[in-house]
């Protein structure tokens, strides 16, 4: 559209020829609500509306026109964009208006082409002017998107002499299926509004595109369309309707049975009429899926098995109330709605108004309370609470789960867990106390066994020797009897020496022939089982009984049976002989192949000489010597380990019992941690 093209009511047109007029566009015009106007090819004002009549001022060259306020010429703006940007687009500017104020505006620009493309001027929609002075006509119904639509698409076509128009809500990304909103058309009936298949229709032509004009040759560009066939279409034009994100929601489109003959003319007022189109559209988008959702949420509101309260977050009224709620409470939905929601709450007001002010900012809200019934009663409960927009209102909603009977048996179930654990403690005690006794009953049988066989071994060992002697006539000649009966003497007492010989090689026997059952476990842990079952003896003395171990767990590889009758003697021992003080057991990994355990005490200590001493047989039973320590040592030497004493008399002593991390090659601990 040239400056020719357009007639302005301020002042004729360069060429002193009365331009042709283009009363479709001024209509056009002055049905908007919002500022708009057409610029003639040389910038200067075509037409315009009545809400822009407020923003145009004089210029330096005494021209009414738009003017920026720091003297950018607007003009030498929109035709530098017009050439390099895709129609329409927009421009913000500071724009000084008739009283002498600026203001914040953004322009929507759509530039009008001549005949060989060359910039024929513009319209301009001023789309946020701030002063409400320049908001007066309303096109449409801005109350009822729908009527609106159908009221913008008549319009349309009666502007553009269109045959039909319609706009068709389309899915994302333009899929197959569309809806048809609002229809006109002007001597046939409207398309049918609801579903509608755009396959194979310039609908499949937006991708990328704004605006689509096939100004003739509609059939024979899509000659499948039946629609286009039966009614003898000719020509269509259709613009793409954005949402706030810039996403494709829906085409209003025209259809002419004649080939458009002005083409800038119809892409002008397309490009209008889409702000309008855009925006009542959006509102029924809006509003249907407004409906929708408060449709899901009375549903689920009513419907839902679990006590809901809706709650107004700055004074705790109870806003609403679902059936469930009412059954829980004990009220009715009236008596529900007179209440505050701090009237059922048993905690402070305080703390319920900080988890409300949390729940209003944003932030999903789950917390325990008490809330007390119509009849008297409180239940335990878990609330869980979060922001809802009802009806335009930012209220709160409280999903009340009832977990009395959750807590009585969390309750029971702990009750019963100390419960089992003291029996179980108890019982562990004990059975390691008598395990202990009869690890210690069978050794100090087996080290008095021993000592009397020693003992019987060496008395006849002096009665065979005297028999020998008096056989060999050293002390005198023997009759015949006399020899006789020392011979028998000498034969039993032979028999009974081999015999005791045998039970000390028997018990040797025993030990070296236990077969070692290595398994992998914690010394740490073997320590600490040791140590609370001789809790108690050390109790009865008033000794205190400690463990030390920086690193844990000490993984070990060996017949954790055996390990445990060691440490139980040595501990045994250390409490048995300590008065005063204490016992402390020190665990720990020497390197990665060997640890230990050290058990200090603070008894008498032993006295140099016979530390040497202790591990040979037959046991000591003096005072600090310690019972069971010769078979410990062998047990030890069967574990591959040894058994270490430190002592310094009158401040007790140290035994240390070294191990290798592994018995048998084939059994291997973790890795050092």
């Amino acid at each position: 559209m040239s400056a020719q093209e357009v007639r302005s009511d301020a002042q004729p047109a360069s060429d002193g020829r009365e331009p042709p007029a283009r009363p479709a566009l001024q209509v056009l015009l002055d049905a908007l609500a919002i500022p708009a106007l057409v610029l003639n090819a040389d910038g200067s004002v075509g037409m315009h509306n009545a809400p822009a009549a407020s923003l145009l001022t004089l210029g330096p060259d005494k021209s009414l026109g738009l003017h920026v306020h720091d003297g950018t010429d607007l003009w030498t703006v929109i035709s530098a964009r017009a050439d390099e940007a895709n129609p329409p687009f927009d421009l913000h500017f500071k724009l000084r208006v008739a009283d002498g104020q600026v203001s914040d505006m953004t322009l929507l620009i759509a530039p009008l082409r001549a005949v060989g493309g060359s910039l024929g001027g513009a319209i301009i929609m001023v789309l946020d002017a701030l002063a409400t002075r320049v908001r007066g006509l309303a096109a449409v119904d801005a109350g009822a998107p729908s009527g609106g639509l159908t009221a913008l698409v008549q319009r349309l076509g009666e502007l553009t002499g269109a045959s039909s128009t319609f706009v068709i809500e389309v899915g994302r990304g333009f899929g197959a299926e569309a809806a048809v909103v609002a229809s006109w058309s002007r001597d046939a009936a409207a398309l049918p509004v609801g579903p509608l298949d755009v396959r194979g229709t310039p609908s499949d032509a937006f991708a990328g595109r704004r605006f689509v004009c096939i100004p003739e040759g509609l059939q024979d560009a899509y000659p499948s369309d039946g629609l286009f066939r039966d009614e003898g279409y000719e020509a269509y034009a259709g613009v793409v309707l954005l949402d706030g994100m810039g996403e494709q929601v829906g085409v209003m489109a025209a259809l002419w049975h004649a080939p458009i003959v002005d083409v800038p003319a119809v892409t002008a007022v397309f490009t209008i009429t889409s702000v309008w189109a855009t925006r009542l559209l959006r509102d029924l988008i809006a509003q249907r899926e407004l409906r929708e959702s408060e449709q899901r949420y009375s549903a689920v509101f009513e419907g839902s098995a679990v006590p809901i309260l809706l709650v107004d977050p700055e004074t705790t009224q109870v806003v609403d109330a679902n059936p469930a709620a009412c059954d829980f409470y004990g009220y009715t939905r009236d008596e529900l709605l007179t209440m505050s929601a701090l009237q059922t709450d048993a905690h402070s007001a305080e703390m319920v108004h900080a988890e409300f002010k949390r729940a209003a900012a944003g932030a999903r809200v789950r917390f325990a309370s008490k809330h007390l019934l119509s009849e008297g009663k409180i239940r335990d409960v878990e609330i869980s609470v979060g922001p809802i927009n009802v009806g335009g209102h930012q209220l709160l909603y409280l999903m009340i789960h009832d977990i009395t009977e959750r807590k009585l048996m969390e309750s029971e179930l702990e009750r019963s867990k100390r419960n089992l654990e003291f029996i179980v403690g108890q019982r562990t005690e004990d059975l390691l106390r008598t395990n202990a006794e009869l690890q210690q009953a069978s050794m100090a049988r087996d080290m008095v066994f021993a000592s009397l066989a020693r003992e019987l071994r060496t008395s006849l060992q002096t009665i065979t020797g005297f028999s020998d002697v008096l056989l060999r006539g050293t002390a005198g000649s023997l009759n015949e009897e006399q020899r006789r009966q020392i011979e028998m003497i000498a034969a039993a007492g032979r028999e009974l020496s081999g015999y005791a010989t045998s039970l000390l090689e028997s018990g040797r026997a025993e030990t070296s022939r236990v077969g070692l059952e290595p398994e992998v476990f914690d010394l740490v842990g073997l320590v600490e089982s040791v140590l609370f079952g001789l809790s108690s003896f050390a109790e009865e003395k008033r000794l205190t009984l400690r463990m030390v171990a920086e690193e844990r767990p000490v993984e070990i590889c060996t017949d954790r049976f055996m390990c445990q009758q060691i440490l139980l003697n040595l501990l045994s021992n250390a409490i048995r002989y300590t008065e005063r003080g204490g016992v402390t057991v020190t665990v720990a990994r020497l390197d990665d192949h060997r640890c230990s355990v050290a058990v200090s005490d603070t008894g008498p200590g032993i006295e140099r000489g016979r530390v040497e001493t202790l591990f040979q047989g037959p046991e000591i039973h003096t005072a600090a010597a310690g019972i069971g320590l010769p078979a410990s040592m062998r047990t030890a030497d069967l574990l591959k380990g040894t058994i270490e004493v430190e002592s310094t008399p009158g401040r007790g002593s140290v035994f240390t019992l070294v191990l290798p991390t592994s018995a048998i090659g084939d059994c291997e601990p973790s890795a050092t941690p």
